[in-house]
């Protein structure tokens, strides 16, 4: 079976609910078939070679017009997306090796479905931390997070949610002086992942705080 990645799985989860939209706020049937059919073009175009069993799944997106068959719809594309791996407490122990007691959310399986990145807050150190999968491994990296307490833009996502303060700081050779690089993300970092729909979004983030 051809698996999808959960930001594309969400891409194709947006075209859905353009769809559902599209009946929602219209009953000119050209416009209609019009939406179906750009939806259907680009979540099939965002996979590249489409295997004909994806294939007739995305086109289901064509009997979208509620919530309940969106719904049906997610369930029926959630069977093709590869879950984010596991990551075990040894895992994040090399991971963060100088980081003592850290604790980390633990995900089932159709959760994971729905993450690029694992993300998670510890208040008692005003740390975020963030563990991905990047190339054959796994990588991780935490800053210093400062909740803002309103709502703006996040650079992972693009969405718009409670937002915060991300801060690294890199240490220049010599060890004196350090560079602080810092963006505003969500809060909640499963609220993020589920609308993030284009993993170099995240990928960006992550370069612009480490470089």
């Amino acid at each position: 079976m051809q698996s999808l990645t959960s930001s594309q799985y969400h891409f194709i989860l947006r075209q859905a609910r353009n769809v559902m939209n599209g009946h929602t706020n219209s009953a000119d049937e050209d416009v209609l078939a019009a939406v179906v059919l750009m939806a259907i073009e680009r979540s099939e175009g965002l996979t590249g070679a489409v295997s004909d069993e994806l294939k007739r799944t995305i086109r289901l997106m064509d009997s979208v017009r509620n919530k309940e068959d969106y719904d049906e719809f997610r369930e029926r594309l959630l069977l093709y997306v590869r879950p984010m791996v596991e990551v075990t407490d040894k895992d994040i122990k090399k991971l963060f090796p100088k980081v003592k007691n850290l604790r980390m959310p633990k995900f089932a399986e159709a959760v994971r479905k729905e993450l690029t990145y694992l993300g998670w807050n510890d208040p008692g150190t005003n740390r975020k931390y963030f563990v991905f999968e990047e190339g054959d491994g796994l990588t991780g990296l935490y800053g210093q997070f400062r909740p803002s307490g309103k709502k703006g833009v996040c650079s992972i996502c693009n969405g718009i949610d409670e937002t915060g303060l991300f801060l690294t700081e890199t240490r220049h050779a010599g060890g004196e002086t350090y560079t602080k690089r810092g963006n505003y993300i969500c809060t909640d970092s499963m609220a993020c992942n589920r609308r993030l729909d284009d993993r170099e979004r995240f990928d960006q983030f992550i370069k612009s705080v480490i470089r």
